[in-house]
Formats: C-alpha cells, structure tokens, sequence
C-alpha cells in the first residue's frame, strides 16, 4: 500500500445525484474535491425512474432528458378506482444514465477530480483505502453510495427499516401511471404501471421483514396474472429503499440521500432527497456556520412517512378499508390535494 498517499479536503463517495449535486456546489469552493464510483460508468442504476415537479424545477433538467409527462395518476384497490388529475405537467420519468451524464457534464473544467472503477474497501481515520490497494486521505467524507453504504457502516450504524423494491421492464408502453393497493398481497405498500419512455416498469415493493421477498415476488406474480399483465419478457430488477434516518452529520462524516435514509417508505421518491441532501451538505462543508432549513424538513418527511406507513401496518384486516378510504379521497379535489403535499 502506497506510504505517500494524495490528501483530499473532500471525498466523496458514490456518483449518483445526490454525490454529483454535492460535487458541483463544492466545485464553486476552493476545496479540493474526489468522487469515487465503483461502478464503470456514471449514472445506470436500478431505479423507476420517476421524478416529481420540485426535481425537475430544483435541477433545471432540460426537455430532452424527459422520457414521459404525467398528468393523472390512477389509484385501484379491488374494488375502487379513481383518477387523480393534477391539471398540470407533475411527474415525469427519465433514464438514469442519461440523468447521471448530464449531471457529470456540469463538472467538466471544475477542478473535482472523479474516479471510476473506485470501489471503496476499508475506511480508516480520516483515511480511506480504495480496490484494496490506495490510500486516500480526507478532511470531510461524504457518504452518497447508496442504502449499502460502506460510510453509513463505518459509522456503526444498522439499518433496520428497510424497503425493497422490485420491478420488470415490460417492452410495452402502457398508457397511464397506475397505483394498485392489496392488502392480502403486498401488506401495506402497493403494486404500480409507470410508463417510461420504449417500455414500462412494472413493479411493487415491500419490507422483507414483513414480507419475505421470495412470498412477494409470487404475490406479484398472482397480481400480474389477474390483471392481464404479461410480465414474461421482461427484465427483472430490484434494490433496496433505505427510510432508516438516524442522522446525517458526524463529525466531519456526512451521510446524504438512500445512505442516510432520506428515502421516503412511503412513495419510494429519493432523487429529490439526495440532490437536496447533497447540496445542503456541500454548503455545510463550504461554511461551517451556514445552518440548513431543508435538512430538518427532510427530516419530518421521512419521519411523518414512516408513521404513515406504521398507521397502515397497525390496521392489520382493517387495511383494506384504509386503502379503499385513501382511493376515495383522491375523489375529493381538496382531499387529493392534501394527500398529494403529504406524499411529495
């Protein structure tokens, strides 16, 4: 291992969205900045793909990287349906290696040094070791590797509310966003229809210490078969949604994004989690005496989500008739609306 090792005032570990925004705020600084991705290229990453108003607002994407436009979503339980209309262009979907290119682009001529191939192996005091074999010294660390992250277990943290979710990529372009509830299949999360741009994810989640994801994965499959939903000719993907928060500052360690658990349990969402998270870090970073408003909204979010979530679990065989009473109320212009700000 390499004695005369590169000392960097910032890394930051994983290039997803919300490493990529933390790099381009902190590449306006006069810090010396190192991203690592062990991945061989930035940006795919098993993900839906949705996106709401406030993130593409937030990050300015441009129309091209914009896949799909939704202005309905259409909520079912097995036996009520109802459309919600938001009468304006609300969420989009784009290809996350395309998201995560354009997001690179910016850092071009920046000054932040970016690493493929850099996986991270062991993290040490104020060092960490990449592939096994370098040595990187650091003053702040950034943790933006995912629900798996390797900073968020140097940190001793364990992460038991856990979510996955799993979806198939269907080569058949469905023409609305649908939402399905089931209790008797999917406990309390939900199947869903999202259209993308040539093909649809077809997809449901939930928590594998409620439900093993084997006994999920054939009540996906009884849903699918119901609904007429040939699922045979595609591919089949899945990850895990980290809503475990339990902080995201530690010293001179941050935790943005899936890593710290901004992920909503709820919704799924956490593109806007991490571009926040990761840009409030950055200015953290810059000014030590800058105090965040949006981190501790964030943090109520994941907080009010997962209470939500323990709500309709509680409900137990009365679940059903909480759903159908959810379904209802996006019957209601008001009650929608008041649904849609809790949710997003």
């Amino acid at each position: 291992m390499e004695e005369n090792c590169k000392y960097y005032d910032v890394v930051i570990v994983g290039a997803g969205p919300g490493g990529l925004r933390c790099a381009e705020f902190l590449s306006k600084s006069n810090k010396s900045v190192l991203m690592l991705e062990k991945n061989e290229k930035i940006g795919p990453k098993v993900c839906a793909g949705g996106i709401s108003r406030k993130t593409r607002k937030l990050l300015k994407i441009p129309p091209e990287l914009i896949k799909k436009t939704f202005q309905n979503i259409i909520f079912k339980t097995n036996s009520l349906e109802s459309k919600l209309k938001f009468g304006e262009d609300y969420m989009y979907t784009v290809d996350r290696e395309e998201l995560g290119q354009w997001q690179l682009k910016k850092l071009d001529d920046s000054g932040v040094e970016i690493r493929i191939g850099a996986n991270v192996t062991k993290i040490e005091k104020e060092c960490l070791i990449i592939n096994d074999t370098e040595k990187i010294k650091f003053h702040y660390l950034v943790g933006a590797d995912g629900s798996n992250s390797i900073v968020r277990r140097h940190l001793g943290l364990k992460t038991k509310k856990l979510g996955v979710a799993f979806q198939y990529l269907v080569p058949k372009i469905y023409p609305d966003f649908e939402i399905y509830f089931n209790s008797k299949l999917f406990s309390y999360w939900y199947s869903w229809i999202f259209p993308k741009g040539e093909y649809t994810s077809i997809g449901f989640g939930c928590s594998p210490y409620i439900l093993p994801m084997k006994k999920a994965r054939e009540n996906f499959e009884i849903w699918a078969k119901k609904n007429s939903i040939d699922i045979s000719q595609g591919k089949f993907e899945a990850h895990p949604i980290n809503c475990d928060y339990q902080g995201y500052r530690f010293g001179k360690i941050f935790l943005i994004g899936d890593a710290a658990g901004f992920t909503s349990g709820f919704t799924g969402e956490g593109i806007y989690q991490a571009l926040v998270s990761g840009e409030e870090v950055a200015k953290l970073i810059i000014n030590s005496a800058y105090r965040s408003k949006r981190i501790p909204k964030l943090r109520r979010e994941v907080y009010l989500h997962n209470f939500m979530l323990c709500v309709i679990g509680c409900a137990g065989p009365l679940r059903n008739l909480v759903f159908n009473w959810v379904v209802f109320c996006v019957k209601s212009k008001f009650l929608s609306r008041t649904l849609l700000r809790v949710l997003t």
